[in-house]
């Protein structure tokens, strides 16, 4: 029986037929027009629209990258998926040769029907780094050069300063600062602002209030690209994907945990080295196996989630079948409300909605599944 929420869906397809039409549109136009007039597109097209010189360029450029990958369209124009997924698509398969790129192109619009963006995004950019290791690692390379330091001002006599760095950089800094926020005595201030005050004080070379503690970063990876046998994907927790020299070079330094995963999908099962507080052993191999919030298209890292007993405690269930990280977000809309979860003996975790739809989340594959 149809209610609201499919009227919602049907709406929300039909903004992505009527983005795709648009970008065939504009690609139709802009074949008409002769090469001397080709860069001044958007000027034609912005007081067309009135809109601004910047927002006719995008349009341009969606329409160009959108007609290199038909099938990218195709799924656009069928409301298949949205206009943000067959850009995200189209954007990481145009770095890998047209073969590989096919392939790319195939696994992940079937991957987004049914997953979100950042869900895909993260899928996308393992992919890409497995089909051509030798590209990122160029590619990584010749983004380090573009590190740098901003200084934005702001209304209201604020400002801005973003740092641009290695993504191991950028979560080794954050997981400082948020260590030494969340080392401080309550007193009235937001974890926002206590994480802006550390930063501040670190830089000044202030007293920060708080023991610096050690910083951690958590990085998985198969054996095999630990002992540089292949080019396989890690995944830094907290950012995603990585290629395999970056994190083989944290490995010589780190601490090392062995991860015993299924050969068929490659999901973890036992993590090496039962109360209501999971054991450390058994709280790394939740959070391998879940390396997220278990809620339908949350991206959390399960480091900073609570690990939860989906089915209630009750003195013997603190297992890894039981335990799911959830953000706090989830965990509360969960228990305070009328959204349920179950775990499904395949390892899959399914939840209700107050409507009563059911969504499916899964274990995150550690390794590939095994070649037999």
């Amino acid at each position: 029986m149809r209610d609201e929420l499919d009227d919602v869906a049907d709406a929300f397809r039909e903004v992505a037929r009527a983005q795709a039409v648009l970008a065939q549109r504009v690609g139709d136009y802009l074949d008409t027009l002769p090469a001397s007039l080709y860069p001044y597109a958007a000027d034609e097209i912005g007081p067309l629209l009135s809109i601004s010189h910047r927002a006719a360029a995008t349009l341009a450029n969606n329409a160009e990258v959108l007609r290199e990958r038909p099938a990218t369209l195709n799924a656009l124009l069928a409301g298949a998926i949205d206009q943000s997924k067959a850009l995200l698509i189209a954007g990481l398969v145009m770095r890998l040769s047209a073969s590989a790129a096919a392939i790319a192109e195939a696994e992940l619009l079937e991957f987004a029907l049914t997953h979100t963006y950042g869900e895909t995004r993260a899928k996308g950019q393992k992919l890409v780094i497995k089909l051509d290791p030798e590209a990122a690692k160029a590619r990584h390379e010749e983004k380090r050069k573009t590190r740098r330091v901003e200084k934005l001002p702001q209304e209201d006599a604020m400002c801005d300063v973003r740092l641009c760095l290695t993504a191991v950089e950028g979560v080794q800094v954050w997981d400082r600062v948020d260590r030494i926020a969340r080392g401080l005595p309550g007193d009235g201030r937001t974890m926002d602002q206590k994480r802006a005050d550390v930063a501040v004080d670190l830089l000044l070379g202030r007293d920060t209030g708080a023991p610096q503690g050690e910083t951690r970063v958590n990085v998985t990876m198969p054996a095999t690209t630990a002992l540089g046998l292949d080019q396989t994907p890690a995944v830094l927790a907290g950012y995603g994907p990585l290629p395999a020299h970056l994190p083989r070079e944290l490995a010589a330094d780190g601490v090392w945990k062995r991860i015993l995963t299924n050969p068929v999908d490659g999901t973890a099962v036992d993590v090496s080295a039962r109360s209501y507080r999971p054991p450390a052993a058994l709280r790394d191999l939740v959070w391998a196996r879940y390396p997220t919030c278990t809620a339908v298209g949350c991206r959390q890292p399960a480091h900073r989630c609570d690990i939860d007993h989906c089915c209630p405690f009750d003195g013997t269930n603190t297992t890894a079948d039981n335990l799911r990280p959830k953000c706090r977000h989830h965990h509360r809309m969960k228990t305070e409300t009328t959204w349920s979860c179950r775990n499904l003996p395949d390892g899959w975790h399914e939840w209700t909605t107050p409507s009563g739809r059911n969504y499916r989340t899964g274990p995150e594959p550690v390794a590939d599944p095994a070649p037999f």
